[in-house]
């Protein structure tokens, strides 16, 4: 409630968009020094139920008709031109809807439709590349990436949506991983062949860096009332399938060399008594961290690994998948069901200064 009238009062001009955001997080520093039990008291609507961890996408009926015009304009421009042309009416459109009114789900909007127009054009400045130099493919995706950044730097600057910033992180993190892969395997192998555990171990190591980044945010903003939560909820989101898949891949491909370390499939069924550890372990820190996302990400690889113990019980394949589909749907039901309570007993557990800085228990 706090955010919504600080935002409501910027876009009506009584404070700046600085002003408010300095201002929240402010007072969610404050809300986070104190107990989060006499806080919970304190607040009559408090929903021990209540996810904390989406965006707020939505604030009215105002926004999803606002977002229908958005992308019927923006489609219309985009038919009758090149899509980058796009941006003529994008920038516009962010300086009224995002800047001046402070709406979420346009602003969202808005912003994959800057993607789009930003991905578009460099793809026309850089029409040579792709045409008449196709061998150096390596050099042509490295310079996409850097004018993709660069041109995502002023939109975030201007309109400070956490999207937008989490984008420039995950874009700038896979391309630092993906360019010190190469220059490593060049100069280790410099054959041209393919290492699949170099590479996985370089993803690896990226993704526990986006890990560290998303968690930094979160232990800014632990009562989730500033931009850096939503910041962390895009960060989480994907950093918790990349980390997953490549630490996946990178066990099974040191144990079976021959193996596809990128076969989703062939991981979880190969033994699956490992995958449901490490998703464990998923669903552990993301009980901890109030992050769903953790949970999420390790549903497939959860899937095939109970359809693999199945097998030596069951013929069928249909009684083998529709039975796991059971066994995957009540285990994602009891952890959504039992989730402040699972908090409850494992974060109550944990050591007192560490708890103050986690997300409050419900």
């Amino acid at each position: 409630m706090i955010e919504r009238e600080l935002a409501a009062a910027a876009g009506a001009g009584i404070i700046s968009p600085e002003q408010a955001e300095r201002l929240a997080e402010f007072l969610a520093g404050r809300r986070s020094d104190g107990p989060p039990a006499a806080s919970a008291a304190t607040d009559p609507v408090a929903n021990a139920l209540e996810d904390t961890e989406m965006p707020r996408f939505v604030r009215g009926f105002h926004d999803i008709l606002i977002t229908i015009g958005v992308i019927i304009l923006l489609a219309g421009i985009s038919g009758l031109t090149h899509p980058a042309w796009s941006l003529v009416a994008i920038i516009p459109l962010a300086e009224l809807l995002v800047r001046r009114q402070r709406l979420a789900l346009p602003a969202f909007t808005l912003t994959l439709a800057y993607a789009g127009a930003i991905t578009a054009f460099v793809m026309w400045l850089m029409g040579d590349l792709f045409t008449e130099q196709p061998e150096e493919t390596a050099t042509t995706f490295f310079s996409f990436l850097v004018g993709y950044i660069i041109g995502f730097v002023p939109f975030y600057w201007r309109y400070r949506v956490p999207v937008a910033l989490s984008s420039m992180i995950v874009l700038c993190g896979g391309t630092l991983i993906l360019t010190l892969a190469a220059v490593t395997e060049s100069v280790f192998y410099g054959d041209g062949a393919h290492h699949p555990v170099l590479l996985l171990s370089f993803c690896l190591a990226g993704a526990l860096g986006l890990l560290a980044t998303a968690i930094w945010f979160d232990l800014k903003d632990p009562a989730r009332i500033t931009r850096r939560s939503d910041v962390a909820f895009w960060l989480h989101l994907v950093t918790a399938p990349a980390l997953l898949y490549s630490l996946l891949g990178l066990i099974f491909s040191l144990r079976f060399p021959d193996l596809d370390g990128w076969d989703v499939g062939a991981i979880a069924r190969g033994q699956p008594m490992t995958v449901v550890a490490v998703v464990s372990l998923f669903i552990l820190f993301g009980i901890v961290m109030d992050r769903r996302a953790f949970v999420t990400a390790s549903l497939l690889s959860l899937g095939f690994s109970v359809a693999t113990l199945l097998q030596h019980r069951l013929d069928s394949f249909s009684s083998i998948f529709f039975i796991s589909l059971m066994v995957l749907g009540a285990i994602v039901l009891t952890i959504g069901v039992l989730w402040p309570a699972l908090r409850r007993a494992v974060v109550g557990n944990l050591p007192a200064g560490l708890k103050r800085k986690l997300p409050p228990l419900r």
